[in-house]
């Protein structure tokens, strides 16, 4: 009887001392933010925070917004010797989570009995799964709308003598079927001299949109139009440095680095090219985040603003084009930008 009386008493101090609690607070995003450091920040998951703000991909947040932070709170009293790296230890938090979600003022003393409200990673699998069906719909809505197809590549060449199918592939890299598919040639498969041969040599991407194409805004921030007096095609939109630069519109990327020779002024610049002959440049930057030949979808985070450029300050240089029987005519972008 003495031993069960004494678990009980334990059992019920332990729940006086420690019991969980579910709550949301609100959190006003500051600069240098990201999902990952507030869900740190509050021990919280990426996953719950986008879906309690019914954040849509590719989950951009911005400074000044306010986000719903949902966390599990477990209250715990403070005990005799216990201190805030004390009681975060023990609970696998942050002395900071802890200072946040109690609103403690400096120099954060706390007392013998006080109640603290400790915030706890609470994820369901669940959770997991709504923020994956989520994605999985926005990437079907983006895909359907866009398609890449593969094109074939060809070079025409004129049988010589002493040719064959055999020296002629190994010539082009290629193998003897793909030449006698390609033209289409019957058994014995013979070649003569002066035969023209298609040779397929590769293939190459291109984009078919099944909508009308819409360019959004790359990068927040204020517009400065007076750099067209000075020459230049484009806008220059300044914003402070590593911020997010977005693909404008469907695109695969044409070239992305520096180029000292030809694109030097431009600083870091990525070039996408887009369905119906457009072309947009992204120049300035900082961070490149794309490779040439990949595919990106709109709104696709593609590098940071930086001051890589000529226009000695922080931001980014965009620019679009559209190319008509070769030939590519500037536009100005406030007049395609929605």
């Amino acid at each position: 009887m003495k031993i069960l009386k004494y678990l009980t008493i334990n059992i019920i101090l332990f729940l006086i001392s420690s019991t969980i609690t579910f709550a949301n607070i609100t959190y006003k995003v500051r600069r240098g933010d990201s999902l990952r450091k507030i869900a740190r920040e509050f021990n919280t998951t990426t996953a719950d925070i986008i879906l309690t703000n019914n954040l849509k991909h590719p989950y951009r947040i911005y400074v000044g917004q306010k986000l719903t932070v949902p966390i599990s709170r477990k209250i715990y009293r403070v005990k005799r010797g216990d201190n805030l790296e004390k009681i975060a230890k023990k609970f696998g938090v942050s002395t900071k989570s802890i200072i946040r979600t109690n609103r403690l003022r400096k120099p954060y003393r706390i007392y013998v009995g006080q109640k603290l409200k400790i915030p706890v990673k609470q994820t369901t699998s669940k959770t997991k799964k709504q923020l994956q069906l989520q994605e999985n719909q926005e990437r079907t809505k983006t895909s359907k709308y866009s398609m890449i197809r593969k094109v074939p590549i060809y070079k025409h060449y004129r049988v010589r003598a002493g040719d064959s199918i055999g020296k002629i592939a190994k010539k082009f890299g290629v193998s003897t079927k793909s030449i006698i598919r390609t033209n289409r040639l019957r058994k014995p498969y013979r070649i003569y001299v002066g035969q023209k041969l298609k040779i397929l040599i590769g293939y190459k991407d291109r984009l078919a949109l099944n909508r009308p194409i819409e360019f959004i805004m790359p990068l927040d921030g204020q517009i400065d139009t007076t750099i067209r007096t000075k020459g230049y095609k484009g806008i220059f939109i300044t914003a402070p440095p590593d911020e997010t630069v977005r693909a404008s519109e469907v695109g695969i990327v044409k070239f992305a680095g520096k180029d000292e020779r030809m694109l030097k002024k431009y600083g870091n610049v990525i070039i996408l090219q887009h369905p119906q002959g457009y072309t947009t440049i992204y120049a300035s930057l900082d961070e490149i985040k794309v490779k040439p030949g990949q595919a990106v979808h709109r709104g696709e985070v593609i590098g940071t603003s930086g001051t890589s450029g000529d226009w000695r300050r922080s931001g980014l240089y965009f620019e679009i084009s559209r190319i008509h029987n070769g030939k590519a005519y500037p536009l100005n972008p406030l007049e395609v930008l929605r």
